[in-house]
C-alpha cells in the first residue's frame, strides 16, 4: 500500500501482514468451481452453507464459512463469467497491494457482512457483499482500466464503480435506520480503506476548480 492510504491504516495492515494468503484469486476461483460442481453433479446441499444468523444461533455453526459463490450461481455460463471476473479483480488488487493487505481487506469484508446479517437477523450471501467492496476498490484503484462485459461491451472500471456506488446510495437514502446501518456495515472495508483517498480527491478537485475560476473569468461558460 502506498502513500495514498493514511499512515495509520498502513501501520495496522502491516501488523496483520502475517495473515496474508498469496495467490488468493486462483484459490477462490477453484473453490467456487468445486462448490458449483458439488451442487450440480454431486447433489451436495450447498444451500445448507449459506449464512443464516438464526440457524447459526441454533447450532449450525458451519454456516459461518460461506463458499465464494452467489446464491443464484446455477448456470455454467454465468459461472464462467463469475470466475473470470473474480480472478481478474482479485489478482489486480493483489498485484497492487500485496497478499497481506488484500487478505485483511477480504477478512474485514467477511466479518462486516456477518455483523450486518446479525444486525438484521436475515440470511445473506456473504460473498455478494465482499465482491461489492472488491468491485468498488477495483474501480477506485484502476479507474481507466477497460473491462469487456461478456467479451463484447467495453466499459471502464470507474463507470462500473459509479453505477454500483449510485445503486448503493439510492438504497441508503430510502432505507430505514436498520437498513442504513446494514449498508454502512457491509461497506466498512471500502469506507475504511478509501474514505481518506476519496475526501482528498474531492478537496483537490474543488481547489483546482476554485483556482481556475479565480484566474480564468470565462471558465464558467
Amino acid at each position: 500500500m502506498d502513500e495514498r492510504f493514511p499512515k495509520w491504516l498502513r501501520v495496522c495492515v502491516n501488523k496483520l501482514d502475517f495473515l496474508g494468503i498469496p495467490n488468493l484469486a486462483p484459490l477462490l476461483c477453484a473453490i467456487a468451481v468445486l462448490a458449483f460442481a458439488a451442487k450440480s453433479m454431486g447433489g451436495a446441499p450447498i444451500e445448507r452453507f449459506l449464512f443464516d444468523p438464526y440457524l447459526v444461533l441454533q447450532g449450525e455453526w458451519w454456516r459461518l464459512f460461506g463458499f465464494p459463490v452467489s446464491d443464484g450461481l446455477n448456470n455454467p455460463i454465468y459461472l464462467v463469467f463469475y470466475v473470470l471476473y473474480l480472478y481478474f479483480v482479485i489478482n489486480a488488487l493483489e498485484s497492487q497491494w500485496g497478499a497481506g493487505p488484500l487478505t485483511v481487506f477480504l477478512i474485514l469484508g467477511y466479518v462486516s457482512a456477518l455483523a450486518g446479517s446479525f444486525l438484521t437477523m436475515q440470511p445473506i450471501s456473504i460473498w455478494f457483499y465482499i465482491l461489492e467492496n472488491v468491485s468498488l476498490a477495483f474501480g477506485t484503484l484502476f479507474p481507466e482500466l477497460e473491462l469487456y462485459i461478456y467479451f463484447i461491451l467495453p466499459v471502464k472500471a470507474k463507470w462500473l464503480a459509479f453505477l454500483a456506488g449510485g445503486l448503493i446510495l439510492f438504497k441508503f437514502i430510502f432505507a430505514g435506520l436498520i437498513g442504513k446501518l446494514f449498508i454502512a456495515l457491509t461497506l466498512l472495508p471500502y469506507l475504511t480503506f478509501f474514505s481518506p483517498m476519496l475526501v482528498s480527491a474531492v478537496k483537490t478537485k474543488y481547489r483546482i476548480s476554485k483556482n481556475r475560476k479565480k484566474f480564468d473569468p470565462d471558465s464558467w461558460r
